[in-house]
């Protein structure tokens, strides 16, 4: 039987997910059929995200009321939910459709970190043999980028980011993983690839040294807009001490590979306490404000995947065009 290895890249929104996707791609990786567009100035070397599959991602979680941004945390057993299995055939049959015959194929998107429940069983199902890749960026640095792009003030951005590293970091341990540094790849991609290919246990399409050229060159100074600050421990407190510890841990995992799992535990607990302080009235209102946003997107996606949009789709299209002359 021929072996099917899936790479499936781990990490938070702006924290390099996309640098490191585009490089497997350098070297052969395959990324199936339809991918999201290059953006100026926010991933101008492309976001390597399948947009089939990032679609149902982002379906999926509007059916379970929430969102990307969510700040809470999705409810216990999501994925076991019947309303979720159509998600879970359609991702089965995208998956079936690209990477079924392909010797090492890699998956990129920051919803994986939370809904990694489904696709563990999915992969077993499809026999593929996956390695997941822990992406680690300085959660500061994160925190700038999302501010940039998003307006999220810093208390959001940490939120988020913890809640998908530590979703990333449980549903993952114990299983084949490489967890890799954001400034290893920026200073040096080639041996971050060389490593990832020696602890997958495969064989890039294309080697490591032929590619190195473009490797290097598609490193460029300028893919990295934000640089964090260096502070001294004391000035880490409240969230930004959680964040700040749980990402030197993942620097350390990066470099030995231990477990840490008990440290990794009391952050995710701390994380937890100071989750419980917020105000039962706001809880409240960020439930109902993810639901109005959840049903209309719904509708959205019903209209936009109907036949009489499909139909008429064409001729908008030429219409907006003409309305330029």
């Amino acid at each position: 039987m021929k072996e099917n290895n899936a790479l499936i890249i781990l990490g938070m929104h702006r924290s390099g997910t996309s640098l490191l996707t585009g490089l497997l791609s350098q070297v052969g990786v395959k990324m199936g059929k339809r991918l999201y567009a290059p953006q100026k100035g926010v991933n101008e070397k492309g976001f390597w995200e399948h947009e089939d599959i990032v679609d149902t991602h982002d379906e999926l979680l509007l059916n379970l009321g929430s969102q990307w941004d969510d700040l809470l945390p999705l409810r216990d057993r999501w994925w076991e939910d019947r309303a979720i299995q159509p998600f879970v055939a359609r991702l089965d049959k995208l998956v079936r459709r690209d990477f079924s015959d392909a010797y090492v194929w890699a998956l990129k998107d920051p919803r994986m970190c939370r809904l990694l429940p489904l696709w563990i069983p999915l992969l077993e199902a499809r026999q593929a043999k996956p390695t997941f890749i822990c992406m680690n960026r300085n959660p500061f640095e994160v925190v700038a980028s999302l501010k940039k792009r998003d307006g999220f003030s810093k208390e959001k951005a940490l939120v988020l980011w913890l809640n998908h590293s530590l979703s990333a970091e449980f549903h993952s341990r114990r299983l084949p993983r490489i967890f890799v540094d954001f400034d290893q790849i920026v200073k040096n991609p080639v041996e971050v690839l060389s490593r990832i290919e020696r602890e997958a246990n495969l064989v890039f399409p294309i080697t490591v040294r032929e590619a190195k050229e473009n490797i290097n060159g598609f490193v460029s100074p300028g893919l990295r807009h934000h640089k964090a600050d260096v502070a001294p421990e004391h000035a880490y407190e409240g969230l930004s001490s959680i964040a700040h510890e749980l990402h030197r841990i993942f620097i350390e995992m990066a470099v030995e590979n231990n477990g840490h799992y008990e440290r990794i535990d009391n952050i995710a607990a701390d994380f937890m306490a100071y989750q419980k302080k917020w105000n039962v009235e706001l809880l409240e209102q960020i439930r109902n404000l993810n639901q109005e946003h959840a049903d209309y997107r719904i509708k959205f996606f019903r209209i936009y995947t109907s036949w009489s949009w499909l139909l008429v789709k064409p001729f908008w299209l030429i219409e907006k065009v003409l309305r330029k002359y």
